[in-house]
């Protein structure tokens, strides 16, 4: 499946490991790649917040393209909190990353459109950083309702369920953000009962 095929490769120029991400894989469509392409436009505003995963580049081989990113050693967010140690202290530094992210996407009027604890990736240093910006777009830009999974809607702003007409916006983030730092607290999936 695409967008699960990660690799980790050690770049020597620059002394550290880097992820290489399978973002179209030969076969896929214009527009498809066109989304893909947007993402990127997006990806190289990004640069200057310590709390957004590090964009290096898109490289292709044949007709496959990789996305290049700085490695996330331990995992996203809901890997981390399952398998290592997460106190208060570590709760209320991933919280503050994940905000401090969210306000610079704000400032530079980019919304990421898919907060979720699969797209906070922890860095080896433990730091949490705002990853996947393949739903994002640009304050600018129409962004109305989406096809969402089931894990989406769970940090889904009320308003924007059933609701064709409704423009996703900052306040909808912000929903979101709240519910993810509802399960930084609990460490439990939101509306896990509720899988229909």
């Amino acid at each position: 499946m695409r967008g699960n095929k990660i690799g980790r490769w050690f770049d020597k120029k620059n002394r550290n490991q880097v992820a290489f991400k399978t973002v179209v894989e030969e076969g896929d469509n214009d527009d498809y790649k066109n989304n893909v392409r947007n993402q990127v436009t997006i990806l190289k505003r990004l640069k200057g917040c310590d709390y957004i995963l590090r964009f290096y580049g898109l490289t292709c081989d044949g007709e496959k393209w990789y996305l290049i990113t700085e490695w996330a050693e331990f995992g996203n967010l809901r890997e981390y909190y399952n398998n290592y140690d997460f106190n208060v202290e570590k709760k209320l530094k991933f919280a503050v990353d994940i905000a401090r992210g969210l306000n610079f996407l704000r400032s530079i009027e980019i919304i990421h459109r898919d907060i979720r604890a699969e797209n906070i990736l922890i860095t080896d240093h433990e730091t949490a950083k705002i990853a996947n910006f393949k739903s994002s777009r640009t304050l600018a830009q129409e962004t109305r309702k989406q096809s969402a999974t089931l894990e989406a809607v769970r940090y889904l702003a009320p308003e924007m369920l059933g609701q064709r007409t409704v423009k996703y916006d900052t306040k909808c983030e912000v929903y979101s953000f709240g519910i993810l730092l509802w399960e930084i607290a609990e460490q439990k999936i939101p509306y896990e009962k509720h899988n229909d």
